[in-house]
């Protein structure tokens, strides 16, 4: 009887202390000795469309990142009543960095703060870092959803899912310039007009995910720097997908007239010539070059043909394209440059083109054209 009095005394000098502190702690709490208790690890989480990072969480982090997201999405100054576990809520609050490029407000950066009673992690409270106060939040809002809707407007949305997205990446790559900004925040795009890869890579999610679309945020390098692109889902088929790579003024291509397709719709082959993933989260292996923009486009040759890249410029002219690329496989690439540059055909088949498409075009002496020895393609400037 003594040690039951006993234990009902301490349970109730707990309930006094948390009272006393201004701490509602729940009764799983209690028990728990006043720590927050471990996250279930058969938590599901809550489905809020398309997240792919999240879909790599184990079930305590996906806890944490529906509750860090609440708060985020309330841009509440703090968020506790978090599991003191400071890797799983850094990794939680990083997947929703990678999955919601809408939540523009957050830097995604702030921190944590752990409560400690002796040596035992009680609870954890995140103090997220924002860029924007409410006020400034709706107004920048507004200017993205002008800048969406005005994307938007420019695609079929009942063509197919490769079509919708190599619209938004056309789009994308017109209306954005490279320029070293702060952050990786669409809002440096979308209302800026300018920004670095992953503001590029942000804004292709963020629209395509408008579209219904799946894609993903992917880190690694390129060029010995750190990278951003897209994992993107077109038709059921997983490929690659690298707008700012898309983007002539980042490729250093002055003269051209559009964006370079050689980055749309990239087998993991293809990605890795140029990319290196850096694991943070499993992807997978992209094999099928179904979504491929030369593959779709009939652009891509196994051997070199002089007729059949009169052809492909026939089209572009006609069509009054400012530029035509190609591509061609390895074995075929050395031949193509030689035939085109040493022997000089390329003049030729400019000239040919231009007469079959019967537009009149006058071929200059000197015409322009980029080489990506690296992926096989050419580009050729159309004359105006």
């Amino acid at each position: 009887m003594k040690r039951r009095t006993l234990t009902a005394l301490a349970a109730l000098l707990l309930a006094v202390t948390v009272s006393l502190s201004g701490c509602e702690l729940s009764l799983e709490r209690l028990t728990n000795g006043g720590a927050v208790p471990a996250p279930s690890a058969e938590y599901t989480g809550i489905q809020d469309g398309f997240r792919y990072t999240k879909t790599t969480l184990t079930g305590q982090e996906q806890y944490l990142y529906d509750q860090l997201l609440a708060g985020l999405k309330d841009q509440a100054e703090t968020i506790d009543g978090l599991y003191p576990d400071n890797d799983m809520i850094q990794k939680a609050i990083d997947a929703i960095d990678r999955d919601y490029p809408e939540l523009f407000w957050f830097s995604g950066t702030g921190q944590i703060e752990t409560t400690l009673l002796g040596e035992r992690a009680m609870e954890a409270v995140y103090r997220p870092t924002y860029a924007m106060d409410a006020a400034q939040r709706a107004e920048t809002q507004a200017k993205i959803d002008q800048w969406t809707a005005d994307c938007l407007a420019t695609i079929d949305t009942s063509a197919s899912q490769y079509a919708q997205a190599l619209g938004v990446y056309t789009y994308l790559i017109d209306h954005a310039d490279y320029q070293d900004v702060g952050s990786n925040s669409i809002v440096n795009i979308m209302v800026g007009g300018a920004g670095l890869c992953g503001c590029y890579a942000k804004t292709m999610q963020y629209v395509l995910n408008q579209l219904g679309i799946q894609a993903a945020y992917i880190t690694g390098q390129a060029k010995g720097q750190s990278h951003a692109w897209n994992l993107v889902w077109l038709d059921g088929t997983p490929c690659w997908v690298d707008p700012t790579w898309g983007d002539p003024v980042f490729a250093g291509g002055e003269e051209s007239q559009g964006p370079a397709y050689a980055y749309f719709g990239l087998t993991t082959a293809d990605l890795l010539r140029t990319h290196t993933i850096d694991g943070s989260i499993p992807v997978p292996e992209c094999v099928s070059n179904d979504a491929n923009y030369f593959y779709r486009s009939g652009l891509y040759f196994t051997s070199y043909h002089a007729g059949a890249l009169t052809s492909a410029i026939q089209r572009a002219i006609a069509a009054g394209e400012g530029q035509c690329s190609v591509r061609y496989s390895d074995e075929a690439y050395s031949t193509a440059c030689a035939q085109l540059f040493a022997r000089g055909q390329l003049h030729s088949i400019f000239r040919q083109a231009a007469q079959a498409a019967g537009v009149g075009t006058v071929v200059p002496d000197s015409l322009w054209y980029s080489r990506d020895d690296t992926m096989g393609v050419l580009t050729f400037v159309i004359p105006s």
